[in-house]
């Protein structure tokens, strides 16, 4: 027995955990990085210990970027969110020694590693798809809150799934037996169907740039004149679709009524007169969400019908009253007892359960409710400068703080820690109507780097992550390449590397690659 457990791969079981526990469990991904670490150091030895350094320099280069927020500690003046950089960082510091540290995996078993994965994901996806369908949500867009990880680091893990399981069988499909190839086959379509249907906007453009990446690729590789003419023409589609629909998106939500303020009736059909706010600039579907307002008779109708009152939260935490304007206007119907009595019974449960607007109460795969989320987001942006609890308009007035420091501290930033009393500061200087409790760093990685570390810092930094993949040849590999390509677009709508599940799920694909042969 003792025997048994001494010849087990240790290693290469934390590393299962590791993959299985990135799709499922935030908490078992902390665990199971600690235990790969503390199994590797088991594997050092005084013959082999500078052995291991040489072999695995390239993963301590990489390990480096961690040594740039010690750094940045030099100029640290809050501790407290120094220490809090640190430990979100850890990742980078950890796994790479672990790769170094720890045995050589062949093909064979990194590729199981992958496939894994892949399955993991898989299984991850189907289960939200489950719950969300067994429960009483309404609105597919509620669909990301049923994950077991954040929803957009999530699909990130989907896109690298995609290619785990697509580019074999693109690359190996006559090697591949029947039974391989419907499973990989099946397991791909699911997962696209799946991102888009989870809605992740970030990753949805992520896994359509590399989408295109991997067929401007493919591109080069074929020498069939008809291959080519169709994978470009392909290719041309892959932009124009997506930018159509977003034409059509923007036209059909700036559809507007004609609006002429002298012709607009001031009563209702019970004789109430009705008030217009024409400074209203909100928009639902095309639709003034300031005109015909009987908030008496409004009220009144409303609470004969509705469990939750008027003036009661729905179930974001917004007052009823303010869920339900909305909602009367997407449906073109006036803000009177008239407009409530239309209503249907789904309606009135659609309202209290916090849906703003009749197009987003759908639980089939359409994108357009997200996407008119976003529009309707940056427009009342726009109109208002308000942006609390609401994603993209915060990411807006995210990114103006942060050149507004970067103005300040271009060259080698605010340092580690100091950007939260730097934001903060940023936000008072641009005079923001953000809540404090929605003050936040860039949701972009190179912005939070700049930040922090100046252009300098993080020109080191991308050279820190570019330069092993080059000297490695890491590159070579197309799941890996195309793997950077996504997490390169999506750091531009997120800090993912600073994050928990970001941070490690990049960290160990990264070094799975860099360090193995063959894969």
């Amino acid at each position: 027995m003792m025997e048994r457990l001494k010849n087990t791969d240790w290693f290469y079981l934390s590393l299962m955990l590791l993959v299985v526990s990135l799709p499922f469990s935030a908490g078992m991904i902390s665990v199971a990085a600690v235990l790969l670490f503390i199994v590797s150091l088991f594997r050092i030895s005084q013959n082999n210990f500078r052995n291991k350094l040489a072999a695995g320099r390239n993963l301590l280069i990489f390990a480096s970027v961690f040594l740039v927020y010690l750094f940045g500690l030099l100029i640290c003046r809050d501790w407290k969110w120094g220490l809090y950089d640190l430990q979100k960082n850890i990742p980078f510091l950890m796994i790479p020694l672990a790769f170094v540290f720890g045995p050589q995996l062949s093909a064979r078993k990194s590729k199981k590693l992958l496939l894994i994965f892949a399955l993991a994901v898989v299984l991850s996806a189907l289960s939200a798809v489950v719950l969300f369908y067994g429960s009483t949500r309404l609105s597919v867009l509620e669909a990301q809150e049923l994950g077991f990880v954040h929803h957009i680091r999530f699909s990130f893990q989907v896109i690298l799934s995609i290619l785990i399981l697509s580019i074999p069988l693109i690359l190996a499909y006559s090697e591949m037996s029947l039974r391989e190839k419907f499973l990989r086959l099946g397991g791909g379509l699911f997962l696209v169907l799946f991102l888009f249907w989870h809605q992740s906007l970030t990753g949805i453009i992520s896994f359509l740039g590399t989408a295109f990446a991997g067929g401007v690729l493919l591109l080069f590789q074929i020498n069939g004149r008809v291959q080519r003419m169709l994978l470009g023409m392909s290719l041309m589609l892959l932009i124009l679709i997506p930018s159509v629909y977003l034409a059509y998106a923007i036209n059909r939500f700036y559809d507007l009524d004609p609006l002429d303020p002298t012709s607009l009736e001031d009563r209702t059909s019970l004789g109430n007169p009705y008030t217009h706010h024409l400074e209203n600039p909100q928009l639902e579907n095309g639709h003034y969400v300031g005109l015909y307002w009987c908030e008496q008779e409004m009220e009144k109708a409303w609470n004969q019908r509705a469990e939750i009152k008027y003036n009661e939260p729905d179930q974001h935490g917004y007052q009823i009253k303010e869920t339900l304007v909305r909602y009367l206007t997407s449906k073109n119907l006036r803000k009177d007892a008239a407009g409530v009595s239309q209503l249907t019974s789904e309606d009135i449960r659609n309202i209290e359960a916090g849906i703003s607007n009749h197009i987003l109460a759908r639980k089939g795969l359409s994108l357009y409710p997200r996407i008119y989320v976003s529009i309707w987001e940056v427009d009342n942006y726009l109109k208002t400068g308000y942006a609390n609890a609401r994603s993209l308009a915060l990411r807006m007035e995210y990114s103006k703080a942060a050149w507004h420091i970067i103005r300040d501290h271009f060259w080698f930033g605010v340092g580690t820690g100091n950007w939260k009393a730097a934001f903060d500061d940023a936000y008072h200087q641009l005079g923001s109507q953000m809540e404090p409790e929605w003050y936040s760093s860039a949701h972009n990685q190179y912005l939070n780097y700049w930040v922090k570390f100046g252009l300098v810092g993080l020109l080191l930094i991308l050279s820190l992550i570019i330069f092993p993949v080059v000297k490695t040849k890491a590159y070579r590999n197309s799941v890996f390449l195309l793997f950077l390509v996504s997490m390169f677009l999506a750091n531009f709508a997120d800090s993912n590397l600073e994050t928990h599940v970001g941070g490690h799920f990049f960290v160990f694909v990264y070094c799975l690659f860099v360090a193995s042969e063959n894969i």
